[in-house]
C-alpha cells in the first residue's frame, strides 16, 4: 500500500492529478480499510486547491475514524482555505480539548486566526509557538508571514531567515522572504528569492511539457530565439511583459507566449517579437503548459526559454527607473480616439477617470484587497471628474449603488467585452485621462497603455516600487496606508495621487 500511495503522489507531482486520484480510488476499493487511500486523496486535492473534494475526503475518513486527529486537523485547514474560518476554529478547539501541545494542531489554529484576519492574535499565537518549538520551521515561517501582513517586513525577514536555516530550500519560506525583500526595495536579493516560486513542490508551480530547449541563464547573444513563457494570471502577464522591449533592445530575437486574448494586442505592441498563444490547462491550482505544437507555429525553434517573471532577476532590472516609464502597449489609435470622443460627449469639460473597484478573483485570501463600496466615497466625491466603469465583471448593480451612495456619475461601458476583447479594453484604458482602482488586470492594463494610474491597496504589497512608482509599470502610483487595512488613509493618498498627476493640485 505505501508504494501505491507513493506512486499516486508522483503522478500528482508530474501534473496528472486525475490519474493519481484514480489510482487511490482503485486502492481504496481493494483494501479492507480504505481510509488511508481516501486520506491521501484529501491530501492531494487539498494541495491542488480542490478544496471541495478534499473536504469530502476528510469527512469520509472521519465517518469511520471519528477520532482521527490528522483528518480533523486537515479538514479544518481546508475549511480555513475556503474562508469558513469560524467552523475551522471550532473544530480545532475541539481537537485541542482532546490533544494538547500538538504543534501541527496549534499552528493550524494560528493559521485559522490569520485567515480570519485576526492578525495580531495569530502573531501572538505564533510567537508563543516559537518559544515552545524553537526548532520547528513552520512556526517561524508563519510568524514571518504574520509580521509581513502587519507591514513589519524587516522583522518578517528575520523570522523567515530562521525558518530557512531550519528548513533549507523550502520554497514557501524563500518566496515569502523574497516578497518582504522586494517590499523593502532590495531588488537583487528579492528577485533571487522570488525564483523559488518555480519550485515544483509548490502547488501553483507550472509544469511545462515537451519544452526541449534549455532554460536561459541570462547570457547573450543566443543562437536562435528566446522563448519568454507565460506564468500566473492576466495582470501578471501584462506587468511582466514590460521587460520584453528591453530584451529586444539588447538584440535578442524574442518569441512571446501569452494568453490567447493578448495575442493581437501584444503583436501590435511588441514589434520585433513573435507572439504565440499558450496551450494551457489546469490541474487543480497547477498550470500545465504543453509545447507539443509549438514547432508548427514558429519558423525557428527557440534556443532557450525563460519565465517572464524571471526577466528582472536575469537582466538585473530595474536599474534605477521602472522597466517602462510611459507604458509599452499600443492600442489602436483610431479606435481609442472614437471611444474617447464618445466618453467626452458625456463628460463635457470634466476629466475622464477610469475606475475599477473589484475583480473576478476576489474570494478567499484576496478579499482584503477589495474595500466596501462606501470606502470609495471620499475619493469619488473629492474629484471634479466623470468616472468610467472599466470593470470586466458584471458591474451594473454595484455601479448603480455607487452612484446612489456618492452622487458621482459613472459612465458604463457594458457594450465592450472587456473580459475577452482585450484590444478593445486597452483602447478604453487609453481613452481616459487617468485611472484609479484596486489591484487587478484592469489596473495593469491602464498603466501598460501609458495612462496615469493610481493603484489602491490596503497594505504595502510585494510588488517592488521606485519611490511610489511600480518598478515594472512606471505609470502606476501606489496608494497604500501606513497601517494595513486603513482604507480611509489609502483613499486619501489615492486622491492626492490623482490630484497631483491629473488635476494639478497638491
Amino acid at each position: 500500500m505505501p508504494a501505491r500511495i507513493a506512486s499516486a503522489r508522483e503522478l500528482a507531482r508530474r501534473g496528472d492529478l486525475q490519474a493519481a486520484i484514480r489510482e487511490l480510488e482503485r486502492l481504496a476499493s481493494e483494501i479492507p480499510d480504505p481510509a488511508p487511500a481516501i486520506f491521501e486523496m484529501g491530501n492531494l486535492t487539498k494541495a491542488a486547491g480542490l478544496y471541495d473534494q478534499a473536504e469530502a475526503a476528510y469527512r469520509k475518513v472521519l465517518e469511520t475514524h471519528p477520532g482521527s486527529i490528522e483528518a480533523a486537523t486537515n479538514l479544518a485547514n481546508v475549511l480555513t482555505a475556503k474562508g469558513q474560518t469560524d467552523t475551522a476554529i471550532a473544530i480545532l478547539r475541539n481537537v485541542q480539548s482532546v490533544v494538547s501541545g500538538n504543534p501541527i494542531v496549534d499552528i493550524s489554529m494560528a493559521d485559522a486566526l490569520f485567515a480570519a484576519d485576526r492578525i495580531s492574535e495569530a502573531l501572538s499565537a505564533y510567537e508563543g509557538l516559537a518559544r515552545r518549538y524553537p526548532d520547528y520551521p513552520p512556526v517561524h515561517a508563519n510568524r514571518g508571514e504574520a509580521l509581513a501582513r502587519l507591514g513589519r517586513h524587516r522583522d518578517a525577514i528575520e523570522a523567515l531567515d530562521v525558518a530557512a536555516r531550519l528548513d533549507p530550500g523550502n520554497p514557501d519560506i524563500v518566496r515569502n522572504r523574497g516578497f518582504s525583500r522586494l517590499a523593502l526595495g532590495d531588488f537583487e536579493a528579492g528577485f533571487t528569492d522570488y525564483e523559488a516560486r518555480l519550485d515544483p513542490r509548490l502547488a501553483q508551480a507550472a509544469v511545462r511539457l515537451m519544452l526541449d530547449a534549455p532554460r536561459w541563464d541570462g547570457r547573450y547573444p543566443l543562437d536562435g530565439p528566446l522563448l519568454v513563457v507565460a506564468e500566473q494570471g492576466l495582470g501578471d502577464e501584462i506587468r511582466f511583459a514590460s521587460a520584453v522591449p528591453l530584451l529586444i533592445a539588447r538584440g535578442l530575437d524574442v518569441i512571446m507566449e501569452c494568453d490567447p486574448r493578448l495575442v493581437e494586442l501584444f503583436s501590435e505592441s511588441l514589434p520585433g517579437a513573435q507572439v504565440v498563444a499558450f496551450d494551457r490547462r489546469r490541474d487543480g491550482q497547477r498550470p500545465v503548459f504543453d509545447y507539443a505544437s509549438l514547432g508548427d507555429r514558429i519558423p525557428v525553434p527557440p534556443a532557450a526559454w525563460i519565465e517572464a517573471g524571471s526577466l528582472p532577476h536575469l537582466m538585473r532590472l530595474p536599474a534605477g527607473t521602472p522597466m517602462t516609464e510611459t507604458g509599452y502597449l499600443a492600442p489602436d489609435a483610431v479606435r481609442t480616439a472614437l471611444m474617447r470622443a464618445r466618453l467626452k460627449a458625456e463628460a463635457a469639460d470634466r476629466p475622464l477617470i477610469g475606475f475599477c473597484w473589484g475583480s473576478g478573483a476576489s474570494q478567499g485570501a484576496r478579499q482584503r484587497y477589495y474595500p466596501a463600496l462606501a470606502a470609495w466615497l471620499p475619493l469619488l466625491s473629492g474629484c471634479d471628474a466623470v468616472f468610467v466603469d472599466l470593470q470586466y465583471t458584471d458591474s451594473v448593480d454595484e455601479r448603480t449603488a455607487l452612484e446612489r451612495l456618492t452622487g458621482v456619475e459613472i459612465i458604463g461601458t457594458d457594450g465592450v467585452d472587456k473580459r475577452n476583447d482585450l484590444s478593445a479594453a486597452a483602447c478604453l484604458a487609453g481613452a481616459v485621462d487617468a485611472f484609479v482602482g484596486v489591484s487587478s488586470s484592469v489596473t495593469a492594463m491602464a498603466a501598460a497603455v501609458g495612462t496615469l494610474t493610481v493603484e489602491v491597496t490596503p497594505e504595502r504589497t510585494w510588488v517592488p516600487l521606485i519611490g511610489r512608482r511600480d518598478a515594472w509599470l512606471g505609470p502606476i502610483v501606489a496608494a497604500f496606508p501606513d497601517t494595513p487595512g486603513d482604507w480611509e488613509q489609502a483613499m486619501r493618498r489615492a486622491l492626492e495621487g490623482l490630484r497631483a498627476g491629473l488635476l494639478g493640485a497638491g
